[in-house]
């Protein structure tokens, strides 16, 4: 379908550290769509929040599907081998938490000590109590004021220490209700004051 390429160029747009700024909101996917592509897709027949649930899906799919190309490429270009989990590393290069491939389709963020401490919900990072910790953007995870707190290997110019081993991974706690999500601040590429520890915590604390 015509409309596949314009996904895929809003999936480029999206890289905020290795292509530039990304959006300030989440785009509405389904609005690149031409009235052909609604009808050849039956999108007509869906009320405004089915196609407002079907945005969140593809938006979700469309930020796994980014943040695993990079990790491959990225992986395959240093070890020639392709890693099953997305690495994240704090502003020292410290591989601090994980997103394990094979999990569920709720991304969830993993500290190496085994410790669920957070998922994905669209472009949000939510803790398991309920906060809103902050937001994924191409390679990187940001805080409330816009400063990033962890990101991807590609993400340094410099190399990221070698992770250590992970340890077996615990159950994950029922998800709390999700608080209100604040207003997006602008996204830049300086480091958060907070620890990339202490803010995966805040999702358990």
């Amino acid at each position: 379908m015509k409309f596949v390429g314009r996904i895929l160029l809003l999936l480029v747009l999206s890289s905020a550290v290795s292509g530039g700024q990304a959006p300030t909101d989440a785009p509405k996917i389904t609005d690149l769509f031409t009235a052909d592509d609604f009808r050849k897709a039956g999108l007509s027949k869906l009320s405004a929040e089915e196609i407002a649930a079907l945005n969140a899906a593809i938006f979700r799919v469309l930020i796994k599907m980014n943040l695993q190309s990079e990790s491959r490429i990225s992986s395959s270009a240093s070890s020639g081998v392709e890693t099953k989990d997305l690495t994240f590393y704090d502003s020292r290069g410290k591989a601090v938490a994980y997103i394990d491939e094979e999990d569920d389709e709720n991304s969830t963020f993993y500290l190496w000590d085994g410790r669920p401490v957070a998922y994905l919900d669209d472009d949000s990072v939510f803790g398991f109590n309920g906060k809103h910790l902050g937001w994924i953007k191409g390679s990187a995870i940001y805080d409330h004021d816009g400063n990033m707190v962890a990101a991807l290997a590609e993400a340094f110019n410099g190399s990221v220490s070698v992770a250590p081993t992970k340890s077996f991974k615990q159950f994950k706690p029922f998800k709390g209700f999700k608080e209100f999500k604040p207003f997006k601040p602008f996204f830049n590429l300086s480091w958060s004051e907070t620890p990339a520890r202490v803010f995966f915590l805040r999702g358990v604390a």
